[in-house]
């Protein structure tokens, strides 16, 4: 297996396709994180490992690299929506609310281990990637979702607005993220 590829993401289209291709290559890549949209599970200047999957394969709780309206994006997959043809994924960072629906084929990798920096330089550390309490909550949550979707009512269309106990729903829903975001480790 060649050695993997080193990449810091960009606002350049030319670095998705050069993860794409030391993907198909080596099998593996590391990137640098730029951000601090995934704190505290992932820390600006740190490098992830990732291998290459398909958006179908991913399962929910998982960090993926995927391609987003102007570059690479690391987010954790929060959701699946729509039949499996018309499936969207939905991304969100650890830290921020903002979610992100992408199309499965723009999913790039996953991220299976983490490279923190030592005290000193060359002491750095990797990490496997374990699911943490927001991955398992994401897992339930859409585990239970899809194992009652036969009794729940249809999702109104999207310019139709939200009942009462739906928006309770969502703001309960969106209040635990944040609340179990709060028991995500700090890694050093």
């Amino acid at each position: 297996m060649a050695a993997a590829m080193r990449l810091n993401l960009s606002d350049e289209p030319l670095t998705a396709e050069l993860l794409a291709e030391s993907l198909g290559r080596s099998g593996s890549a590391i990137i640098a994180v730029n951000g601090t949209s995934m704190h505290p599970t992932l820390q600006m200047g740190w490098r992830v490992y990732v291998r290459p999957v398909k958006g179908a394969d991913l399962k929910v709780g998982e960090i993926a690299v995927f391609r987003g309206d102007r570059y690479l994006t690391i987010h954790r997959l929060v959701w699946k929506e729509g039949p499996g043809d018309a499936q969207r994924l939905v991304f969100r960072g650890d830290y921020n609310r903002l979610r992100e629906r992408v199309d499965p084929s723009a999913v790039i990798a996953k991220v299976v281990a983490i490279e923190m920096p030592g005290r000193m330089r060359g002491m750095e550390r990797v990490v496997s990637l374990e699911p943490d309490i927001l991955a398992r909550f994401y897992q339930v949550a859409y585990g239970l979702f899809r194992l009652l979707r036969p009794i729940l009512p249809s999702p109104p269309a999207p310019t139709v607005r939200l009942g009462p106990f739906a928006r309770a729903a969502r703001a309960t829903f969106a209040g635990i993220e944040r609340f179990l975001a709060l028991f995500l480790p700090e890694r050093h």
